[in-house]
């Protein structure tokens, strides 16, 4: 659970929809946003940034035929913030009925968040239901998210477009997530399709799909971007030179 000093500071922004004890953390370290600023300035951002994590041996990344983009050219680069979910169980009409409440809970997430964090859904792949909407999104945007990657489903996709907040699911469904899903956990350590991930972690999200970065190694990881991207703009310049395929740079990972 988190200190009690973090969530005071907190408080009056919470929904109450996740109890205070299933908050785990607040405050913790997050990339320098000069770095998420230089990421963003890739064009394949996501590329070149595995690319650098298999140099190093670190991180993880998860394809965009598997978290599939909802927008074609949507881009992200921010810290984790985390919400974990598990099955609500029961017949829907019967919880209804019982007059439970709803425990989705990604609207406390948001509220523990930083403008530009992205927010990570751990739904173990489910999807069977929905967890994000338009109404959530809208909520997203008003505490200034970069955006979301979600292991589960969606809805209401022509409104997340409309509000342009980037997000990434593994499906779409109209199956409402009320009284389906339930909120276990805020900024815990998640799965992201297999992927661990941790609040402060960096994310990096575009149409090839998402790398995750240990927070320790995101300024290592900048370093081997830059070569990287020193590396091709070599090979590009050859080619836009006209230069003769053996000798052009040879230039790999």
């Amino acid at each position: 659970m988190a200190e009690p000093d973090e969530l005071a500071a907190v408080r009056d922004r919470l929904f109450g929809l996740v109890g205070e004890d299933q908050i785990v953390k607040v405050m913790f370290n997050r990339p320098d946003p000069r770095v998420v600023e230089e990421l963003l300035q890739i064009e394949d951002i996501s590329t070149a940034v595995s690319d650098a994590l298999d140099r190093l041996g670190v991180g993880g990344r998860v394809s965009a035929s598997v978290l599939k983009p909802l927008a074609r050219g949507q881009r992200v680069c921010g810290a984790a913030i985390t919400i974990r979910y598990v099955h609500h169980g029961g017949d829907v009409g019967g919880v209804r009925h019982r007059k439970e409440p709803s425990l989705l809970g990604e609207r406390d997430m948001y509220a523990v968040g930083q403008p530009g964090d992205v927010g990570i859904f751990d739904c173990g792949g489910s999807t069977a239901a929905s967890v994000m909407g338009s109404l959530s999104a809208r909520w997203a945007q008003r505490f200034g998210m970069a955006g979301c990657v979600v292991d589960g489903a969606v809805r209401d996709v022509e409104g997340i477009e409309a509000l342009d907040v980037p997000v990434w699911a593994r499906a779409v469904t109209p199956t409402s997530g009320n009284h389906r899903m339930a909120a276990v956990e805020i900024n815990g350590r998640v799965g992201l399709a297999g992927v661990s991930v941790n609040p402060g972690d960096l994310i990096v999200a575009d149409g090839s799909g998402i790398c995750v970065v240990p927070v320790g190694h995101v300024d290592a990881i900048v370093r081997e971007v830059r070569a990287i991207q020193e590396g091709e703009q070599s090979v590009k310049d050859a080619i836009d030179a006209g230069l003769a395929p053996r000798a052009a740079p040879a230039y790999t990972i």
